[in-house]
Parts: structure tokens; C-alpha cells; sequence
């Protein structure tokens, strides 16, 4: 797109228009250093979809380690749905083993309630399993 006459070449510019700036920035910082700084919470889960989808494994596999270990209440409904999206089988298990931990805690809370709003399968998926332990 750099070579031809396409858009990019005449502009001099790339717009990557589906991800934030900041996500870009951290996106070629890596691939150009292999350096992950100030990961945090959001900035992972959007590093690991756009790693994803520009299939830098690497650095989804870099993001997906930060936030299996960085489970918390807080992030734990956007992983779960991330990881179900991605088909990232461990960071799945990963998120739905943490709630089946902390199942009274989870399950109590509204943010769980509204994650089954919009997640009924993915849900009844996570419930199924703790369901299957407990008999």
C-alpha cells in the first residue's frame, strides 16, 4: 500500500481506523523493540485483540499471560467474553476457573448479572462447569 498509488502512499499516512491510537503505539512499539510498557488492565485487553487480529502471536501471548494473572472481579466478565471471542481455550479456562474460586463473591455481583444479559451461553457455559465439579 506504501508502493502503489493507493491512498497511503499519496497521503504518506496509514490510518488504522478500528484501533485508538494508544493501542497502536504499543502495538509497533513491540513488534519494533519487543518492550510491553505500563501494561494495565483495558490497555491489555485491547493489546490482545488487536495482536489478534493482526496475528502478532507473541504479543498475545504476552497480553494473554498479563491478564490471566491480573484476574480480578473488575476484569474478570471482559476476559471471559474476550477469550470466548478469540477462541483462547487457556485464557477461557483461565477466567472461568477464577470465577469458579470465587464463585459467591462473582455470582453475587451486579456485574455478573449483567454480564448474563448479554452473555446467557457463555454464562450457562461458566455455571455448567460449576455445576459438573460440585457433583
Amino acid at each position: 500500500m506504501l508502493t502503489t498509488d493507493m491512498k497511503e502512499k499519496i497521503q504518506e499516512c496509514v490510518d488504522v481506523s478500528d484501533l485508538e491510537d494508544d493501542t497502536v503505539r504499543r502495538m509497533l512499539l513491540y513488534v519494533y523493540t519487543d518492550a510491553l510498557e505500563d501494561l494495565q488492565g483495558e490497555s491489555a485487553l485491547k493489546l490482545y485483540a488487536a495482536a489478534d487480529k493482526y496475528e502478532i502471536v507473541t504479543l498475545k501471548s504476552k497480553c494473554g499471560s498479563f491478564l490471566q494473572c491480573n484476574l480480578c472481579p473488575n476484569n474478570l466478565c471482559e476476559v471471559l467474553v474476550l477469550a470466548d471471542m478469540h477462541g483462547d481455550a487457556d485464557l477461557k479456562e483461565a477466567a472461568q476457573n477464577y470465577i469458579l474460586r470465587h464463585e459467591q463473591e462473582i455470582f453475587r455481583s451486579e456485574k455478573w448479572a449483567e454480564f448474563i444479559k448479554k452473555n446467557a451461553t457463555l454464562a450457562a457455559e461458566t455455571m455448567l462447569l460449576l455445576w459438573k465439579r460440585k457433583n
